[in-house]
Formats: C-alpha cells, structure tokens, sequence
C-alpha cells in the first residue's frame, strides 16, 4: 500500500525512513546500501526502461515471473517476481510505485518479492541508453559493479561475437535452443568480455533459440552481473549489426553453451 507521502513529508530528513520492518524510499540509489531482506516501497516513480523477462513459453522454458529494469534519476534496478494478483502488467515508459523486498542477484540491484506495484502514469520518456567500452564495463575487475552500471541497460559499441575467448575467427551459425550460453565479444583493441545468454532466467534471451548469430560488428544492449571471482558480464537484450542495424530481439541461441554455473528459476 502507497505511504501518504505528505503525512510523512515533515518527518524524513533524509532519503529514507524506517516504518517498523519497512523503509519508504524516496529514490534508487538509496535503496543500494540496504542489507539484502529488507522490505522496501519505491516510491519514486522510476520509469519502466526494458522489459527482460515475461510469463510464457518459449524456446522450451516456462517463465513465471516478470524481470524489468526501472530507473530514476539516481540510478537504475530490476524488478524480479511474480506479479500476478496485483493487477498491473509493466510497459515500458511506466512511473510506478512498488513494494518489495530488496534482494540483489549476482551484484543486480533487485527489488523482488513484490507485494504492491501500481503505475502513476504512462507514456513517460526514458533516460537513454549510456554507451560504453568493455574496458570500461569490466574495470570492477572481481569487485562490485560500480552503482552507476549495475541494473542499468548499457550498450557496448563496436565488437564481435567468438565461442571462446582465445577464439581468431567470429562465430557463426545459429544461436543455440534450450541453453545457456556464454559467448564473448572482442574490440578492435583486443579488450574481451563474456556475454552470458542467461536463457533460463530472460525470456528476451530465451526467445533467441535458432536464429542466426549476427556476424561483423554489432553493438550490443544489455545489463551486467557479476558472479563471485568472476569478471563482470553482460547478459544481451538486443543485438544490433553494424553499421546497417538489424536488431535481434532476442530469441534463444545457437553454438554449444560453455558454462551453466547458475541457474535462476524464473
């Protein structure tokens, strides 16, 4: 349920405000220092920037649950769970009010859980996409992704797919069905970085299966996490060649997975 912000207006002298068991926020980035399993209502209004996962079937997976990025202006987190019974349905562009408990996933900053989640209005503009470099994304090295880039949709520029990271020669084929699959991109400079197509967890990842990997240059679009002594990766949204664009919304994958050392069961 909404907390009657004008009531409690006089009484938060800072971002936050401790109801018993529950904490009002009035922005994202205060959300960030909370211990995981704290109940939380955002009441913000971030707006709906990508939906990454939705109930249905594809690909062979079943899908429960919701997972969509909503962001403000000091920062950006998923939304993870099921939303049924609560009478809202995410699109994106979306203010919204929602209640939940706090509980990053693999460095995702995650409100899951959710017990109350409304739409103020709709139709609202985004913040853009920022651009950024793999030295850039993966410069947290084994340590916690930096605020500004965890949870947020970033797209990284001018690289191409391979099955491994030693690999000469780009991937081709097709993506693979019923799989995760970890690919990895490399820059004109040589910088690598794994791209994880998390199928079992995204739907927009799980609706890749069978489609053809685009070769040459992309920019790729999608969100990073970071897995204990793991370097940081990043789990695609959409794929887009370059430099005529031919975006993959994505739909499954095509070559032989290289790793499953965690799955989510959505």
């Amino acid at each position: 349920m909404k907390t009657n912000r004008a009531f409690l207006a006089g009484a938060i002298a800072s971002a936050i405000v401790s109801l018993g068991a529950n904490v009002l926020a009035s922005d994202i980035s205060t959300i960030l220092s909370q211990p995981s399993g704290t109940l939380i209502t955002l009441d913000s209004s971030p707006v709906v920037t990508a939906i990454l996962s939705a109930p249905g079937t594809l690909d062979g997976y079943t899908y429960a649950n919701y997972s969509f990025l909503a962001q403000d202006a000091s920062g950006s987190l998923d939304i993870f769970g099921s939303l049924s019974g609560l009478g809202y349905t995410p699109t994106v562009g979306d203010a919204i009010t929602v209640s939940g408990t706090f509980s990053p996933y693999h460095q995702i900053p995650e409100i899951a859980t959710v017990t109350a989640i409304s739409a103020s209005s709709s139709g609202n503009p985004g913040f853009g996409v920022p651009i950024t470099t793999i030295p850039i994304a993966t410069a947290s090295g084994t340590g916690t992704l930096p605020s500004s880039l965890a949870g947020t949709l970033l797209t990284i520029d001018n690289v191409t797919l391979y099955t491994d990271s030693g690999a000469t020669v780009p991937v081709s084929g097709n993506f693979a069905t019923h799989a995760n699959t970890a690919l990895y991109m490399k820059d004109s400079d040589g910088n690598i970085m794994e791209l994880y197509v998390w199928a079992s967890s995204y739907s927009t990842c799980g609706a890749l299966g069978g489609t053809p990997i685009p070769t040459g240059t992309v920019n790729v679009t999608g969100f990073l996490s970071q897995s204990g002594t793991f370097s940081p990766e990043m789990t695609p949204f959409s794929i887009t060649s370059v430099p005529e664009p031919s975006t993959l919304a994505l739909v499954g994958l095509g070559v032989v997975g290289l790793l499953i050392r965690r799955q989510r069961i959505c």
